[in-house]
C-alpha cells in the first residue's frame, strides 16, 4: 500500500510551491541587484519540464523534481515595477497552493475521523 503523502496530489502541490518559492528567490535577487554593473537578469525555465510533460500520457508519472531552473534572461535589465508584479503573483498562487494543501489535508483528516467513528 502507498503512503497518502506520495500520492499525485501532494506530488503536485509540493513541485507547485517549490516552483513558487523559487520564482520568489529569482524575483528577490534581481531587485537585490537591479544597480549592480553586469548583474544579468535572471528567471525560472520550465523548458525541460514541458517537454517532458508533453511526452508523458499519464499524471503519475510525473517526475518528483519540479523541471525548473534559474537561466540568465535575455533582457539584461532588471525592472523594478516588473519584478514587484511578478513577486505580487507568485505570492498570491504560493497562498493559493498552500490553501489546497490544507484543503486536501483536511479532507484527509475528515475521512480518517469519519472512519474511526463509523
Amino acid at each position: 500500500m502507498s503512503s497518502i503523502v506520495s500520492a499525485p496530489v501532494f506530488g503536485v502541490l509540493s513541485q507547485a510551491l517549490d516552483v513558487a518559492a523559487l520564482k520568489q528567490a529569482v524575483h528577490t535577487a534581481n531587485i537585490a541587484n537591479a544597480g549592480v554593473p553586469g548583474y544579468h537578469h535572471l528567471e525560472v525555465s520550465f523548458d525541460a519540464q514541458v517537454q517532458r510533460a508533453a511526452d508523458e500520457s499519464d499524471a503519475a508519472d510525473v517526475q518528483s523534481d519540479s523541471g525548473a531552473h534559474v537561466v540568465r534572461s535575455a533582457d539584461e535589465t532588471v525592472r523594478l515595477d516588473k519584478e514587484m508584479a511578478l513577486m505580487a503573483k507568485d505570492a498570491a498562487r504560493y497562498q493559493t497552493l498552500l490553501s489546497a494543501f490544507d484543503r486536501t489535508v483536511g479532507l484527509l483528516q475528515m475521512a480518517i475521523k469519519e472512519g474511526r467513528e463509523g
